[in-house]
């Protein structure tokens, strides 16, 4: 039996493809724009299963996920359809970091915080009780340390960036890309997706508290 046909990899299609629809809804992946993936159950886990480009996600089937190989090219039966531009950013994610989902948003939260902050090149977040929602945290106290890259068409040298950060820093499930939205990921698609809407919801908080504060000066 072909693996695509296996309900292993049927039940986790499903599960991606309700995420789409539910981040759209959210108003996180406008116009044809963020894109997901998963890494195939054994004996295939070194190939994933991505979301196709150009796609407007309200619309979004199972028809519109591709496969690619570890190295982000198309499997033969694909090679007629154009993968995401930043699929060489969830290959690297699942090489290094042991990942098993990749979810990439473009909320208003994200996009402008990352812009405001670019300089900084790291968000720092503390002091919310939803940051429980990260795995091995356990207390609002705990800090958490967000990266935020520069937004590059060069995804060869965006991803040598990125790895640079990561080779010495892999406790985070998520960086942003200034401008571009969050990148989040997890040991399983639910993981995946509460990263996301932690860091989501917590990009909300923070930005509405810069608000605030222009505001008041």
């Amino acid at each position: 039996m072909n693996f695509l046909e296996t309900e292993q990899y049927q039940y986790l299609e499903k599960e991606l493809l309700e995420i789409i629809h539910l981040f759209h809804s959210r108003g996180w992946s406008m116009a044809t724009s963020t894109n997901y993936s998963f890494r195939n159950p054994e004996p295939n886990q070194n190939t994933y299963t991505i979301s196709r480009s150009g796609i407007d996600k309200l619309k979004f089937k199972k028809e519109d996920f591709m496969l690619i190989e570890a190295e982000g090219t198309p499997l033969p039966t694909y090679q007629h359809i154009k993968s995401s531009a930043e699929t060489l950013l969830h290959t690297y994610l699942y090489q290094n970091l042991e990942t098993q989902c990749v979810l990439h948003t473009h909320s208003k939260a994200s996009t402008i915080y990352s812009l405001i902050h670019q300089k900084d090149k790291i968000a720092k977040i503390t002091g919310f009780e939803l940051l429980k929602g990260i795995r091995n945290i356990t207390t609002h106290e705990a800090e958490i340390k967000i990266p935020i890259f520069q937004n590059s068409q060069d995804m060869k040298q965006l991803v040598r960036e990125i790895s640079t950060y990561y080779d010495r820093n892999q406790e985070t499930y998520g960086f942003l890309l200034a401008g571009h939205g969050l990148y989040a990921w997890g040991n399983s698609i639910p993981e995946a997706k509460r990263h996301t809407e932690t860091l989501e919801f917590l990009f909300e908080c923070m930005l509405e508290m810069y608000q605030m504060h222009r505001i008041k000066e």
